[in-house]
């Protein structure tokens, strides 16, 4: 039975249509292969494409202008005559070159190279990690002097980085590297370095100084020599603060010393005005003495005068009479006119 199914013909559906349209999509498809395996082929001989990160420059192989040609040739579809020229390319965004000792800080496909050891002037060699940003500008120049590998970062880069970056850094003292000076230094080694690049068809873009190591022995010196720039310092300190509290003693001295003569200048016043007030009181006094005693003298030589004039007898007899009242004690009987003056003066 089986044997009948497998001699038996297999179910096709027979329709004028269906065969009319695979007769026309063979043609049509035959007819695109004849046009399009042409153009793929003539593309692969006389077109090529350049990306827009490269830049490429022209090679021709034979002919009057046989060699690399100055023109350079910019990305999109170009002219490639497969067997006659052919275009090079290189990259076109900025590219990078590591100079350091840690391979963790170096980007995937830079060329690295060990940190500069840059010499001091203090002797002193410091490792320095350095990162030169570059871009290809004249891809021709490029590949007339080092071919079309990559053979212009050894020949251009890393030949030129290296005795530059120790030429203008190893101006510095070693703990100049953080001081600005070192910025100054810097862009002189820019300016330098950019100069070097162009002739050979590179533009430098930057360089960055990223890292600076010392040896051990450094560290150790610089913390004996920072404790005695200290002690230095301190000793100046205390100096300075020496001459400030021995200009401030000589101040004090000074306003006590104005003080004190100030103050005898006002005691001295003071003693004068004193001598004067007791002075014009002793003048003043001796006029009053003077003026009571003259006064009294004129009044003497009045009374004087009075008793050598009239009544002066009848007068002396009554200042006798009363001396000898005053003399006389106990009681006093008077039996006779006290006024009789002619009595009292006569004697018994």
């Amino acid at each position: 039975m089986f044997e009948a199914l497998k001699s038996s013909p297999r179910f096709r559906v027979q329709s004028p249509f269906l065969q009319s349209l695979r007769s026309r999509f063979g043609k049509v498809g035959l007819r695109l292969l004849l046009v399009l395996v042409p153009l793929f082929f003539l593309r692969a001989c006389v077109l090529t494409y350049v990306p827009p990160d490269k830049i490429g420059v022209r090679q021709v192989s034979y002919g009057s202008g046989k060699g690399l040609q100055k023109e350079p040739v910019l990305p999109g579809w170009r002219r490639e005559l497969s067997s006659y020229e052919r275009i090079y390319t290189f990259p076109r965004d900025i590219q990078a070159v590591e100079f350091t000792n840690n391979s963790a800080e170096t980007g995937a496909g830079h060329l690295q190279r060990p940190a500069v050891k840059v010499p001091t002037v203090d002797g002193y060699p410091v490792d320095v990690d350095v990162t030169v940003l570059y871009r290809i500008k004249d891809p021709y120049l490029l590949a007339s002097k080092f071919g079309l590998s990559k053979a212009y970062e050894e020949a251009v880069v890393v030949r030129f980085t290296d005795p530059t970056v120790k030429q203008y850094l190893g101006e510095l003292l070693a703990e100049e590297f953080y001081h600005p000076k070192r910025l100054a230094q810097v862009a002189a080694l820019k300016d330098a370095l950019a100069k070097r690049f162009t002739p050979n068809g590179l533009e430098l873009k930057d360089i960055l100084i990223r890292q600076y190591d010392y040896p051990d022995t450094f560290q150790a010196l610089t913390e004996q020599k920072k404790i005695q720039d200290q002690s230095v310092l301190t000793n100046q300190a205390l100096a300075k603060q020496a001459e400030v509290q021995t200009r401030l003693n000589r101040v004090i001295a000074e306003g006590q010393n104005l003080v004190n003569v100030s103050t005898a200048e006002f005691n001295a016043q003071i003693t004068e005005i004193n001598a004067q007030k007791d002075l014009y009181q002793r003048q003043k006094k001796a006029e009053a003495d003077l003026l009571v005693k003259t006064a009294q003298a004129s009044g003497t030589e009045l009374v004087n005068r009075a008793l050598e004039g009239a009544g002066s007898a009848k007068l002396l007899r009554l200042r006798r009479g009363l001396a000898l009242l005053e003399g006389i004690k106990g009681p006093i009987y008077i039996s006779e006119d006290p006024t009789d003056l002619g009595k009292l003066g006569s004697p018994k």
